[in-house]
């Protein structure tokens, strides 16, 4: 029963966030779309890793991962929009190689870290 608790949230928010995801498509017109899937792709992406590091035992209540990891979620939330950039940043993640699917795995990252 455990198991099921453990691997079935993480499973719920895939399949939550997938239906969320087709019904905003399906359903919504306008130019503020693609600002609500980035919403709801971050959002998923960092929920997904807290899920992932749910039920585990907490090593620490250091406040300092959490900020750090909220920051850089906030950080790139707002250069995935376009509202803010950072060219030394950008052309760190052009020269290491860090395109959209590592970016979401560094939010998946940034949700366990929350949590750890």
């Amino acid at each position: 029963m455990q198991d099921i608790k453990r691997l079935g949230f993480p499973l719920l928010i895939i399949v939550l966030s997938a239906f969320l995801s087709r019904l905003i498509e399906t359903y919504l017109k306008g130019s503020f779309v693609h600002t609500l899937m980035v919403i709801l792709i971050v959002t998923a992406l960092f929920f997904f890793g807290v899920s992932l590091n749910k039920g585990r035992k907490k090593r620490s209540n250091a406040v300092f991962k959490k900020v750090i990891a909220i920051l850089v979620v906030i950080l790139m939330f707002l250069m995935q929009l376009g509202y803010f950039t950072l060219p030394v940043m950008e052309n760190v993640f052009h020269l290491i190689g860090i395109d959209a699917f590592y970016i979401n795995m560094l939010y998946i990252f940034c949700g366990y870290l929350f949590v750890d």
